[in-house]
């Protein structure tokens, strides 16, 4: 066959075979992950931030965690079909879709299911029975492990299961013993550990502002461990866990910055017998900008992306008492530093805040990460 044969079949050949080929790009899709964000009423230790239900931005909205970008307003609790009062005081991510957000009104509220796209929102709960919760003054709620709900309401801890009724009347009493303080009647927030057990921050006055952990069955009585506050003048605002390295990881906040006072604090946690134990300082504003060249203040929500080692703090944007803004702040998370390098444990994510305080940012009360149902082929 003559060379110019040849390369006429071999030309035919890589046409027919590049013909069949599909292009890559129709075929590919990313899955987008975005923190999720409610502003409304926050608490970031007594006396801190002034904001009102009137004052406060009132929003749910998703922040691009790749860009800082927020890309959408999901939902305007200031605006219909809102009530007059509304505040949205702490989401869930429940499901590849929604979302769910407490939003309170003085002394009444509900649970809603909010789509992450936007559109309608619907109330999620039995009534009647959700109607004692909803009115002693919730505030933090966290997933549970059987991918129920847990919420905290004065003195109390109550589950809600998958389909939003309520269990047991209550699921974890006030009552649950001196080891977890004398007074329970200010808890804050909640973490989940690995096996599900409860850990949750009381907030009330010293001796009583501590961390306590309870198992995952709860009841009266039922206090397995708890751990004083690093000082009288603080208090635990949230916490996570990061359950790769059996870490706690607490944020407090008070009004000065002494020693201790407006930190984050990491913690070994002991899955048998629920024990807090370990202290170690991995951030401090008294510190700040000696060792830290930012400044946390006011901690009033976190959220650790445990897929990507990501730590998400919310803080005002200033170390005044009378809170103007808050701020979000991305840093990078390293477990490995925690008893060897405190300082080196998170790592800000850039010489500015991830995202910086606007008329969105009236306060953070609440954040979480999780994926949309879009999908954006490249």
């Amino acid at each position: 066959m003559s060379t110019l044969k040849c390369l006429v079949a071999l030309g035919c050949a890589l046409t027919i075979v590049m013909g069949c080929q599909q292009p890559l790009e129709e075929a590919s899709t990313t899955a987008n992950r975005y923190l999720y964000v409610s502003s409304g009423l926050c608490y970031s230790g007594p006396g801190i931030t002034t904001f009102t239900a009137a004052t406060a931005s009132n929003l749910v909205y998703k922040i691009n965690t790749a860009t800082g970008v927020r890309e959408s307003i999901i939902a305007d609790f200031s605006a219909f079909p809102a009530t007059a009062g509304d505040t949205p005081i702490s989401i869930v991510n429940w499901d590849d879709e929604n979302l769910v957000v407490f939003v309170r009104n003085v002394n009444a509220g509900s649970l809603q299911t909010l789509p992450k796209l936007g559109g309608d929102r619907n109330i999620f709960g039995t009534n009647p029975a959700m109607s004692t919760i909803i009115s002693t003054a919730p505030k933090g709620m966290i997933k549970s492990s059987d991918g129920g709900l847990l919420m905290i309401r004065t003195g109390f801890i109550e589950k809600i299961n998958s389909t939003g009724v309520r269990q047991n009347t209550p699921y974890v009493n006030s009552n649950l013993g001196a080891t977890c303080g004398t007074a329970n009647t200010y808890l804050t927030n909640m973490a989940i550990s690995s096996t599900g057990r409860i850990i949750t921050a009381n907030g009330a006055a010293s001796p009583n502002n501590r961390v306590i952990s309870v198992p995952a069955a709860g009841a009266s009585g039922s206090c397995s461990a708890g751990l004083a506050a690093p000082t009288a003048a603080t208090y635990a605002t949230d916490l996570v866990f990061d359950k790769a390295n059996g870490k706690l990881i607490v944020a407090y906040a008070g009004a000065t910055t002494a020693a201790n006072v407006n930190s984050i604090h990491a913690y070994d946690f002991d899955e048998s017998t629920g024990a807090i134990s370990n202290d170690q300082v991995i951030y401090d504003a008294n510190a700040s900008p000696s060792t830290y060249n930012y400044l946390l203040f006011g901690i009033s929500a976190m959220t650790l992306d445990e897929e990507t080692n990501t730590l998400y703090v919310a803080t005002a944007i200033s170390n005044a008492t009378t809170v103007v803004n808050y701020a979000i702040e991305k840093f990078s998370y390293d477990a490995t530093k925690i008893g060897t390098a405190n300082s080196e444990v998170l790592t800000r994510s850039g010489t500015v805040p991830f995202y910086n305080y606007g008329i969105d940012t009236k306060c953070i009360s609440s954040m979480t990460v999780g994926t949309d149902p879009t999908e954006a082929a490249d």
